[in-house]
Order: C-alpha cells, then structure tokens, then sequence
C-alpha cells in the first residue's frame, strides 16, 4: 500500500492500535512494513508522533533517512540501539530491520522529516557518484552543536517541494535529494564518531543470536538457557526494552528476512525454509497475517 492511500485510510488524532486494528480488517497487515513509495525516484514527507504507542519492527526496500525536528527517543537499528534526539538523522539502509521505541508518556511529541529514496535513484546517484556506498549500514549522526547544522535545510526543503507541488517540483526534488545524499556522505567522514549505542550487551546479543538462528526453532527457554539467564529475565528484557514479546520480535524479524529473501529471487520453499517454517503452509499463514498478502501475491507485487 503506497503511503498517500495508507494515509488517506487512517483519520488524524488515531492511535496508533487503532490504525492497527484498521489496517489488519481491511487485510493490509504490518502497515509499517507494507508502505510503499508513491515516487519511483524520491518521496519526503513529515511525521508526528503524538503517544507512545508500540511501533512493529520493519524493514524497507528503499534507504529511509530520517531526521529528528522534536524529542528525544531510543532507536532500534538491526541489533543496535540508539539514542536519538533534535538534530540526529537517521540513515536505514534497503532491508535494515528498525522500529522507533518512544518514552511512554511522551515529554513532547517527536517530530521528523522524512526522506524515501528508491533502488532506481540510489542506482542513479551511484553512478554519478557512489555516495551511498556510506552508507550500507545503519548509521545515526550527531549533527546539533556542528558545522553540519544545516543539512535540516535540504530536509526541509525537500518537504516543501513534495507539499506545494509548483511545476518542475519532481525535478526539484530530485536535485535536493542528490545534494543532501552527497552532503550526508561528507558528514559522515568529518564526525569522529557516530552516536554510540547504548551499554546494552545482553539486548545485543539476544537479538544477534535470534537474526542468525531464523531458520533454527526459537523459544524463551532454549534462548534462556544459551545466554544463561532465567526465561523470566529474558521476558522481561524484550517487555522493558523493546515494548513487545520474545516471539512477536522472532516472528517479525523472520517476515522482514523472508521479504528480504523474495526480492533476492529465492524459492518460496528456500525462503520458507530460511526462517524457521519446516512446512510451507504454516509459512504462508503467518506471512499473510503479518503483511495481509501471500508470499506469491507479495512476488508478483515486487516483479511488477
């Protein structure tokens, strides 16, 4: 579902839940994993998140960049955390699982500008020049208080151009993505350091251990056991940190990697396979109950 038609199916002030809910009736499933890009090339937009409400982590087929107008929040990079506040921004490769974790209440409602960019694009800048060859993992700059305070002006005014839409704005915006994208890359060779996780080794491991046992049988007590703690810590770990439960995070970690594997081309056996489903029947109920389509559909959809 392309963004413009998943905001249009939702009414402003709703909860997160209750999109949720909506999105799961109407047989559209992980709204956050399903959107898809109205552009072919760019699309910029901005977000505002007014309540704490639990974001499904997901994965994209297109690089998000991200960056933060308003609030201070902990983000969760593939198997990192970070923490995020007024000037950040947030570059997430193609394929990256991520998922915003917000204080519960919120101290003020947190912001962002929002930069989509797509394969063909990044293909595109990468022939000019391979800028985003930077960034094929996940990075978090510290731009506040730096000379590069002013790559909020690119963001900005890409949302701009996205807004009003005045003639030639799809070349606009293009052009402004280019120099941010280059800008971005500039950044990241003059900052010493990116934003360090936080000390958090157990989280880490947990989840490195989960990403690279998806094809293996997953549950609280085994996973307890290899890390030597008791399934009660590790419940509470995922509840505190996280804001979900062991097996929705395995599950939906899975569906990311199973997406990941279809784009790659991979059979639908191999990929059912790969993420832990012996048979293929119980593979395509959970992901057509995360994502609302079949693995088959969700090919077809990817080839078109």
């Amino acid at each position: 579902m392309k963004r413009s038609e998943m905001v249009r199916c939702f009414t402003p002030g709703m909860s997160r839940d209750e999109m949720r809910k909506k999105s799961y009736s109407m047989g559209f499933g992980n709204i956050y994993q399903e959107t898809e890009m109205d552009s072919a090339m760019v699309d910029c937009h901005q977000d505002i998140s007014y309540l704490a409400d639990y974001m499904e982590q997901h994965s994209h087929m297109f690089y998000e960049i991200i960056y933060c107008v308003q609030g201070t929040l902990t983000y969760l990079l593939g198997v990192r955390r970070y923490q995020v506040s007024v000037g950040d921004v947030i570059i997430i490769p193609p394929g990256i699982i991520h998922s915003p974790i917000l204080k519960n209440p919120l101290d003020v409602p947190y912001e962002r500008y929002v930069v989509w960019i797509s394969a063909a694009f990044a293909s595109i800048l990468n022939q000019a020049n391979s800028v985003l060859a930077d960034f094929q993992e996940a990075t978090v700059l510290h731009t506040a208080g730096t000379k590069w305070e002013y790559l909020s002006r690119y963001f900005y005014t890409g949302i701009k151009e996205a807004e009003t839409q005045a003639p030639g704005w799809e070349v606009c915006l293009g052009g402004n993505t280019a120099q941010l994208v280059a800008h971005l890359a500039r950044a990241t060779h003059d900052l010493n350091t990116v934003r360090p996780s936080q000390n958090e080794e157990l989280l880490k491991k947990v989840l490195e251990y989960i990403q690279n046992n998806l094809a293996d049988k997953l549950s609280v007590r085994t996973t307890a056991q290899h890390f030597h703690v008791s399934e009660s810590t590790l419940t509470h770990l995922f509840r505190r940190e996280l804001k979900t439960g062991f097996y929705k995070c395995v599950t939906q970690r899975r569906m990311a990697e199973a997406k990941n594997l279809i784009h790659k081309g991979y059979s639908m056996e191999l990929v059912s396979q790969s993420v832990g489903f012996s048979e293929y029947s119980a593979f395509y109920r959970a992901f057509k109950s995360e994502y609302g389509v079949s693995p088959l559909e969700y090919q077809k959809m990817t080839r078109r």
